[in-house]
Formats: structure tokens, sequence, C-alpha cells
């Protein structure tokens, strides 16, 4: 035999070294699948539990505040002795103002109180059905000794009325010793009937993180593709990504499983990412909060990964991998960093205009360049304005997520508003080499916040001035139109493309815009318009004009009584 010498050996243990290394990373690799995609899931399903923990949180919170506003002279936190115990009539004859359960005459509100231990019941405005007595005398003091009714000093009941579902508030009293002495209570509809609670907490609460798949690097966004489906995007009518509050059911069910609300309505509940969160003294109720399947592998970084390794992954070693999973990691880390130097950076430019026309004004007073005590006074008070403005920009970097905004609503005189707004921003328009022309019909009365029509005035002529050149004409035009009083300002701006007309709403979202765009802007000023016209049921659009600039337009509903 030939002797070959060492080697072949050394090639050969080579080969098998390579072997036995592939095979073992290939092991390893799906066992770290396997790993991440566990815990991955863990992480979906503790937002899942911890959004079912915030709802029901915010559920009990408002359920205390009607509580408080029933009960405030009867105090179910303080102790009491039995001779000095509130008659019934203490609950005022509409207990919770905020209910919206019906007219009177058809919703009459009985009000009662349950002795103990002798259970007599002492009924005023009214007596409840037999069946529904029958639970007041035997069933509600029991309730009120459950530890969490103790602990929180009110509960409701939801029970079968002759007209339907109802509801049974009530409250326990206690002496020194925590020995129930009373328990007082009224007809209710909350949860049944009335659900504003539920909706509202849907829309305010935050529960998950704003995912936006196709967001790429530098605050644009990828032009949707139809000839292309993107397996990594997800579908819909959002061809950019899908809001956060699309990313779960929230579903509230009572003690035998009935479904009370659902939002969205008809939404999936059959998803493997779920929380469940019960809140058994205000109803039985259950709060459930299913994320939807396609959408869950969103909320963890790299998603959730796949069981199986293909088998492509054999030749690769686990140096590769390791390196691809570091990489990963950290470009996700520096994302963050840049998203949260951009939004900062961004902001900042947002607060530049208000501060540009104090500074304006504080030097012509300075300079004396005021020909007059008037021209003096009306500098002060642009000042003052614009001060204001500056807190209300600060705050509209915290609200303008908010899906709901709370107006005052009554007549507006929307010509005399234009009028004041052109005049406010005259002066920064006049530095600008700019021209504000008003076509303005009287009389223009519409039914609104004279503010927040103010403040969308001021918010679309800004972007105006930014974007549009230099010795441009700004026209602004209000005319009543019978049902609705339409107010436009046209610019002569480069415009903005059809296809960015819907993105131009969002919160953070500008046309083409970069850190380094010198108009500045963090992207919030049509975002808040969008909100503050909601408010006031108005419609805001934007539309192009003829000379290619664009034009926004604002249709007020008209103010019935014609005076502002």
């Amino acid at each position: 035999m030939r002797a070959y010498g060492p080697r072949p050996l050394v090639l050969g243990g080579a080969l098998l070294g390579i072997v036995v290394v592939s095979a073992l990373a290939v092991q390893e690799s799906m066992r770290n699948a396997q790993q991440r995609k566990a815990a991955a899931e863990r992480t979906v399903r503790d937002y899942a539990m911890f959004a079912s923990y915030l709802y029901t949180t915010r559920a009990y919170l408002s359920a205390r505040e009607r509580a408080w506003m029933a009960y405030q002279a009867i105090h179910p936190s303080d102790p009491w002795v039995r001779s000095a115990l509130p008659p019934v009539t203490a609950i005022p004859a509409i207990p919770d103002t905020t209910e919206r359960c019906g007219a009177s005459e058809k919703w009459p509100i009985y009000r009662f109180r349950v002795d103990l231990p002798s259970r007599s019941v002492a009924y005023v405005g009214g007596r409840p059905a037999p069946q529904i007595e029958t639970i007041i005398r035997d069933s509600i003091p029991k309730l009120a000794n459950r530890p969490w009714v103790r602990l929180a000093r009110f509960g409701y009941l939801f029970v079968e009325g002759s007209g339907g579902r109802e509801t049974v508030a009530y409250a326990p009293t206690f002496d020194s010793s925590d020995k129930l002495l009373a328990v007082y209570g009224y007809r209710s509809c909350y949860g049944v009937r009335d659900t504003a609670d539920y909706s509202a907490m849907y829309r305010v609460v935050r529960v998950l993180p704003p995912m936006v798949p196709g967001y790429v690097e530098g605050g644009t966004r990828l032009a949707p593709d139809s000839s292309r489906k993107d397996p990594e995007e997800m579908g819909g009518k959002w061809p950019n990504g899908m809001p956060a509050e699309s990313l779960l059911t929230l579903t509230i069910t009572d003690a035998v499983h009935r479904t009370i609300y659902q939002a969205p309505k008809g939404g999936r509940t059959s998803s493997n990412f779920y929380g469940v969160a019960p809140l058994g003294f205000i109803g039985g109720t259950t709060y459930r909060v299913a994320l939807r399947p396609d959408v869950a592998r969103f909320l963890v970084v790299g998603g959730i990964p796949d069981s199986h390794v293909p088998a492509s992954l054999l030749l690769l070693a686990t140096s590769i991998v390791l390196a691809i999973a570091g990489f990963a990691s950290l470009r996700s880390e520096i994302r963050l960093v840049n998203s949260r130097q951009r939004f900062l950076a961004n902001v900042s430019h947002e607060l530049r205009t208000p501060l540009q026309q104090i500074l304006l004004f504080v030097q012509l007073l300075r300079l004396g360049r005021t020909r007059t005590e008037a021209e003096s006074e009306r500098s002060l008070e642009i000042i003052e304005r614009e001060t204001h403005r500056l807190i209300a920009l600060s705050n509209s970097v915290l609200t303008a997520t908010k899906p709901e905004v709370q107006l005052r609503s009554g007549p507006v005189d929307v010509a005399s508003v234009v009028e004041t707004a052109a005049d406010f921003f005259t002066p920064l328009a006049q530095a600008r080499k700019m021209r504000i022309e008003l076509d303005v019909a009287k009389p223009a009365i519409a039914r609104g916040d004279p503010g927040a029509v103010r403040q969308i005035l001021i918010n679309v002529l800004d972007n105006a001035a930014k974007y549009g050149p230099t010795g441009q004409t700004i026209t602004i035009g209000v005319r009543n139109e019978g049902e609705i009083v339409r107010l436009w300002v046209d610019d002569c701006g480069p415009g903005i493309p059809a296809s960015e007309r819907d993105n131009v709403w969002k919160p953070f979202f500008r046309v083409g815009g970069t850190l380094d765009d010198s108009t500045g802007g963090a992207g919030l000023g049509l975002s808040i318009v969008r909100d503050l016209a909601t408010a006031m049921n108005a419609e805001a659009e934007i539309t192009g004009t003829p000379t290619g600039g664009t034009r926004f337009t604002l249709a007020l509903p008209v103010s019935e009584n014609g005076s502002a």
C-alpha cells in the first residue's frame, strides 16, 4: 500500500469536520429558531395581555367616575353608623347625567336602599319588575360583600328586564368595623344600552406602538406598485401600512359570554395571540384583545420566525448567521436612534414660525419702528398670540395622535375669523415678499369653534408660506352656500401629487420631507387640521388649482340661528 502521508488524513478530517460542524450549526440554528419563535409569540401574547389589562383599567376608572357622580351624598368609602345613614332620596333623581338610556318617560329611574341584615328594601321613583326586585333583595347584598366590591365600593349587575337588558348600579356602605349596613343603587343602562365608555376607551387607550410596514429610511414612503405584491406589506386600503388601532379586535362580553361591545365590528376573535382580563364587579364583564395574526409578526423586531430551517442554511457557517443576527439587531438600534433624532429635529422646525413672528415684532418695538401707540399695542397683542401658539404647538406634539378632540360648538363668523387671521399673518407674509388677498362674501356664519377655525387657517397659511415661491399671492375665500360655509385657501406653490393627498393628513408625514429640508416642520400641521375639522363635523379637502398650486377647502356646517 502506498503511503500517502498525512495529507489525505488532514483533508478527510477537514471535510468530515466541515460536515459535522455544518450539521451541528444547522441543528443549533433550528433549536435557536424554535426558541426565537416561542419568545416572539410570548412577546406578542404579552402585548395582548397588557392591552386587555389597560382596557380593564380604563373601564374601571370610567365606571368609578360615574359612581362618584351618583353617590356623592353617600360617600361609600366612609364608615357609617346605622342611625346616620342617608335616605334613598340622597341619590339624585338622575344619578348619572352622562348616561344615555332613552327618554325619561320610557326609562324611569328607580332608586333603592337595601337595609341589612333585614333585607328590607325602600324604593323611590318607581319599582322594578318583580324578578329584578328579587335580585335586588337577595343577590345584590351578596355581591356587595365580595372582596372586589368591598375594595371598589361600587358595582354593576346586568339583568333581564321586561323591556330588555338593563343594569342595576349599586354601592355598599359599611360601619367602622367593616360590617355591611346597607346597599344603595339605581336603575342604569351602563354597559348594555350606553356603551359610550367602551367606544371612548377604544379610541383613547394607547396599547401598541405604531408599526408602519413599508417605511424606508429618510422619512419617505414607497409608492405602491400594483404589479408587485410584497409579502412583508400589509394589504387593505392602507397601501403604505396599517394604523396601530387596526392591529387588534376588542371584544367585551358579560357573565354569560354574550358580546356587549366589539371594535371593530365583525373583527376576528379566533387569533392565537390574545389576552383576557376580567372585571367581574362591573357586570361580570371580560375584556378580550385578539391581535390579527397577519400583523402580529410586525410587533416584534424581526417578526415571528418560521420553525423550519431551509436546506440552503446547511451551507452557511455559524459565524455568518451570528453576523447577520448582530447586524439586524444593530440596524434596528440605529434606526430607533435616528427616528428619535429626526422627530426632535422636526419638532424644533415646527416651532420656528411663531418664534420668527415674536422676534419680528420684538425688533420693531425695540428699534422704535412703530409709529403710533395703537401699532405698539397691536405688536404686543401679536407677540402674546404667538406665545400662546407656541404653547399650543408644544401641546400638539402630545395630542396629535388622539383620535378625538373636544371643542366648543357655537356660531362662528367665518369672515371675521379669516380677516383676523389674515391680518395676523400679513407681517410674516410681507417678510417673505408674499401677498394675501381676501375674497370674502358676508354674511358667513357657521357652526364650530372660532379658535379651531383660526388654528386651521394659520396652519394652512403657514404651509402655503413654507412651500410657496417668494412673491406668490395667497388667496383666502369664503362663501355661504346654503347648507355649508365654504372656506378655501389657494397658493402658488408646486402643489401636492394626487397620490400623496391622503397621506398628508397623517401625523409626521411630509411630502418628500427630510431633515435637510429647509422648509422645516414636523408634519403635524395638516394632521391637526384634520382632527380639528372632524371635531367640528366639518370636511377638509386638498385639491389642485388650475395654476398648479394647492387649494385647501374647509366645509363647515352653517349655523342654525344665523348669528355669531
